[in-house]
């Protein structure tokens, strides 16, 4: 059951990147063409366009998390102990997690900011501008993707330890 969940979870999270990836190729060569071939500029597409990148950067940035290919700074791993690497693993799970939960407020705040903003671009079949909630929601659903990527690795680092208290 566990397992079908972060399945799925896993899942969204690259589907939402593919979607936001493909529709950025598009608006960008859509608005290329249009430009430069047809000399017609379309200003919905930039809505389009941050749209997709806010939602490809934290959907992607959860992905890495999951993956664990974000960046890591390991020039010290090669001259500690096994047991002084996983002190430092710990630390840097904390830090991690720290600031993972400092993105987690911030981006609370901007989801709600971005209920009370609005579109600058007009998009003409719609009568008002949109909310920039669509925008700010990016933020906030992808630090909660990439905290709980991050919490489903600390069980694996802590289930791992004990694992190798048991062998001994």
């Amino acid at each position: 059951m566990v397992r079908k969940v972060h399945s799925t979870i896993t899942k969204i999270a690259e589907s939402i990147s593919i979607v936001t990836l493909i529709s950025l190729a598009v608006a960008l060569f859509v608005g290329v063409i249009a430009r430069y071939v047809f000399s017609y500029s379309i200003p919905e597409i930039e809505v389009i366009r941050k749209f997709s990148i806010m939602w490809l950067v934290f959907m992607g940035s959860a992905i890495a998390v999951k993956e664990k290919v974000h960046l890591e700074i390991d020039i010290f791993s090669d001259y500690l102990s096994k047991n002084a690497i996983k002190i430092k693993n710990m630390i840097v799970f904390i830090l991690v997690l720290f600031g993972l939960i400092i993105l987690a407020f911030v981006g609370i705040a901007a989801f709600e900011s971005g209920l009370n903003r609005r579109e600058l671009v007009s998009i003409r079949f719609l009568t008002s501008p949109p909310s920039l909630i669509y925008y700010y929601s990016a933020f906030l659903v992808g630090v909660l993707f990439m905290l709980y990527f991050h919490l489903i690795s600390a069980k694996e680092l802590f289930i791992k330890e004990r694992k190798e208290v048991k062998k001994k």
